[in-house]
């Protein structure tokens, strides 16, 4: 199809230019896009918009502004022009042609004019969580069984899918893990080392214990136990059952909403461990306390930052990439480009706390819409709150 469009469905991450065989755009949209270079809120959708465009083999700019004389009242503002652009171009070769843009009232006015229009509107993929959840009575419960058991995945339950089943006859829930085959019961490490205190929290410790998964994806708000789960789970799993020889931290060093404190004196493992906190503090919150600096002496422990991994193979190690809605693509293909064959990643974020420029390319949210279902990697997505009642309620503002 050949479509002219208007500035918004440019600047819309959502539009693919190969998508279509043939793109006008009006000139005006170009310097709209060139004005919004700036703009606090556009910059880097108009940035990015005319990147595309320079990218793109398909993409015809219309320069004539010359008006029909049945179409004066068109000649007053911007819309008005490309609007008047497209209907010169459909004019001069009305075939498999439509108007593209987001505009209800210039829809209105290319129905007016008799010029084909249509409404882009994206509708946003739901984001995968990694689980599913059914509720019913004992009957539903052996129904929803057999199916599975006769090799009738009605409800498309992709490899390392998470089961949760609410009995309502016998208020029981419980929880199982889809291996691409059938359903299997949780692996949960011992209650000394961490006890999941929700269906999730079990799943996703399921998903962290189980050395078969080497791409681990946790997400969730604050408050919801991530961060805590990764480094137990990998303290258990490198100081007491030996699977691994380092646990290594990372972080991608990014001041929350810009509020930079500047330079920071003293050496880069000093700098580092400001960011490494969140770990830190939960390494030694049990019964069991740890010698820090004596782990790292011996590199049982390691903590770094995205930008010294360049060039390093992480071996033999259960790494840990902490606060990953702050990766890109490129950052996020970094990190996981370094995992050797007898290592596991564990991803830690929150797409929502996603700071500047990783708002609109996050490679965490692509890592997981594009690799769901990969039986080398699983997701548990957390979503109740259980740090303290004070921060449940700063979570639920929107």
């Amino acid at each position: 199809m050949r479509c002219f469009v208007d500035t918004n469905v440019i600047l819309n991450e959502k539009f693919i230019f190969p998508d279509y065989e043939k793109i006008y755009l009006s000139i005006v949209s170009i310097e709209e896009l060139d004005h919004q270079k700036t703009s606090e809120n556009k910059a880097y959708y108009a940035r990015k918009a005319i990147r595309n465009i320079m990218n793109a083999d398909n993409v015809e700019i219309i320069l004539e502004t010359n008006y029909h004389q049945a179409n004066k009242f068109l000649e007053h503002g911007n819309d008005n022009v490309i609007l008047n652009m497209a209907l010169k171009v459909y004019k001069d070769d009305p075939k498999d042609f439509c108007f593209l843009c987001d505009d209800y009232n210039l829809i209105n006015k290319a129905k007016a004019l008799g010029l084909p229009c249509q409404l882009f509107e994206f509708e946003e993929k739901e984001i995968y969580k990694g689980y599913k959840q059914f509720s019913g009575n004992t009957d539903f419960i052996n129904n929803f069984c057999n199916e599975i058991k006769n090799g009738n995945n009605i409800h498309n339950f992709l490899p390392n899918e998470y089961l949760i089943l609410h009995n309502t006859d016998l208020k029981q829930t419980s929880e199982y893990r889809f291996d691409g085959n059938k359903f299997v019961e949780l692996r949960l490490p011992p209650s000394k080392a961490i006890k999941g205190r929700n269906s999730l929290q079990r799943c996703s410790l399921d998903l962290l214990n189980n050395r078969d998964i080497p791409i681990k994806i946790i997400a969730g708000g604050f408050g919801t136990g991530k961060t805590l789960e990764a480094v137990k789970i990998g303290l258990y799993h490198t100081m007491d059952r030996k699977f691994y020889k380092t646990l290594m931290y990372i972080r991608n060093p990014v001041p929350v909403d810009d509020t930079d404190i500047g330079f920071l004196p003293g050496r880069k493992e000093d700098k580092i461990a400001d960011y490494c906190k969140p770990f830190l503090q939960y390494i030694n919150d049990g019964k069991e306390k740890y010698n820090i600096d004596e782990l790292v002496k011996n590199e049982k422990i390691k903590m770094d930052a995205v930008s010294f991994l360049k060039g390093v193979s992480l071996e033999d190690s259960y790494v840990i990439m902490d606060e990953a809605e702050d990766l890109n693509l490129k950052l996020l293909k970094t990190i996981g480009s370094r995992i050797g064959e007898k290592s596991c990643i564990v991803f830690t974020g929150d797409w929502e706390q996603s700071e500047g420029k990783y708002k609109y390319d996050n490679g965490l949210l692509k890592l997981i819409q594009q690799k769901k279902g990969d039986p080398l990697m699983g997701v548990v997505v957390l979503d109740e709150v259980l740090r303290s009642p004070v921060a449940r309620l700063f979570n639920d503002l929107k």
